[in-house]
């Protein structure tokens, strides 16, 4: 049996891909990934390629290199593997019709059929059932081929039935228990895991009395592996948002844990990562570099903090943003272990070649985001075994 103490999402991006890359292995032994699988990008082929009848055509992607990638990434380790529902990542292979991943025909086989292809993959993968009440029969359907296949599944749901901000306006979805009920009628043993997603949450203690009164409806969940709540307090746009970011990831799931009261609740998040890819805008990229602050006393994560450049599309400025963040009298390099995040800082302060993009440095602060977690969380000593 393995232990499992942090569950992160981490989308097929590059960004995402290079935080995970960058753990210790010994956390990636201990951190199970939901990993949020984007489409498989297309090519376009130039103006003055050889083959005049390809010019300008485009060449869509092969939704099949994912299982190699995703191998590649995790090793012979285990995961959660479910679909983006970010539109603007549903590149090729992910449509709802014509044999696209999400297309429900005949009990989801074309999911199915991608989740079973490579032994390795079939054998290392948790599947996330892909839910839709529009087509029940095939949900069934899917469900029943998953329960005889694997030997645990995923479910993940949205606990707003509102995405819109403000707690105001947003709806507690109260057919949670229900979908629990109806779903593990066909699953043997306790072998479900859900996802509860709270998407973006900013200061929690405006949601906290109306998230409580929500999840009174949720009364059962003994038949349930796990059940792991997931969110982002990382913001889109964060020169918008106070500095320093305020952290309530765990805010959230313990008040999770502590309304429902029962020990097979776990910690997840979005690894300090806004939810929803957002554009650039117009004007293209300033350079940033964010790091994460933590309590002093419980060592929890507690705020992001970031320095700034000054000067749009270039990646001149990292050396002394490096410095910045090094002098910046709130930055604290983590001592338990050697942090691939903090050792990226120290590089670019001596002026390493490494970390021109902002991906790499989204890629930085979800690394010392997901170590920080990881070590506060195994201290907690709560862990899935599986």
């Amino acid at each position: 049996m393995d232990k499992y103490y942090y569950f992160p999402i981490l989308k097929t991006r590059p960004s995402e891909v290079t935080a995970y890359e960058f753990l210790d292995e010994s956390i990636k032994n201990e951190v199970l990934p939901i990993i949020e699988m984007t489409g498989a990008l297309g090519y376009t082929y130039p103006k003055n390629y050889k083959i005049e009848s390809l010019r300008n055509r485009t060449r869509p992607g092969d939704i099949n290199t994912k299982i190699k990638k995703i191998l590649g990434l995790v090793g012979n380790r285990k995961f959660i593997l479910d679909i983006t529902d970010d539109i603007s990542l549903k590149y090729y292979g992910l449509g709802d019709s014509n044999g696209g991943l999400l297309d429900n025909s005949d009990g989801y086989n074309a999911w199915l059929t991608f989740l079973k292809q490579d032994q390795n993959f079939q054998r290392q993968v948790i599947p996330t059932i892909q839910f839709n009440t529009d087509y029940r029969s095939d949900v069934e359907k899917q469900i029943v081929s998953l329960n005889n296949t694997f030997d645990y599944i995923a479910l993940k749901l949205p606990i707003f039935s509102s995405a819109t901000q403000g707690v105001n306006s947003i709806i507690f979805n109260d057919s949670i228990q229900r979908i629990i009920d109806w779903a593990v009628q066909y699953i043997t043993g306790n072998k479900l895991i859900l996802i509860l997603d709270f998407g973006y949450i900013t200061d929690f203690e405006k949601y906290r009395t109306f998230v409580e009164t929500g999840l009174s409806s949720i009364t059962n969940i003994s038949r349930l592996k796990a059940l792991i709540p997931v969110s982002s307090s990382f913001p889109n746009f964060v020169v918008n948002a106070p500095k320093p970011i305020t952290i309530t990831e765990n805010d959230i799931s313990d008040c999770v844990k502590n309304k429902l009261g029962t020990n097979n609740i776990y910690h997840g998040d979005y690894s300090g990562i806004h939810p929803v890819k957002y554009e650039m805008g117009g004007g293209g990229w300033i350079p940033r570099i964010d790091y994460v602050i933590r309590d002093s006393i419980t060592k929890r994560p507690k705020e992001y903090d970031y320095v700034r450049g000054s000067t749009r599309n270039t990646s001149s400025e990292y050396p002394i943003l490096a410095k910045k963040v090094i002098n910046s009298g709130n930055y604290l390099e983590m001592n338990e272990l050697s942090v691939k995040g903090d050792m990226c800082i120290a590089a670019k302060a001596n002026k390493s070649q490494e970390g021109k993009a902002p991906s790499y440095w989204i890629g930085v602060r979800s690394n010392l985001y997901m170590t920080m977690q990881y070590i506060y969380l195994k201290k907690q000593k709560s862990f899935l075994a599986l």
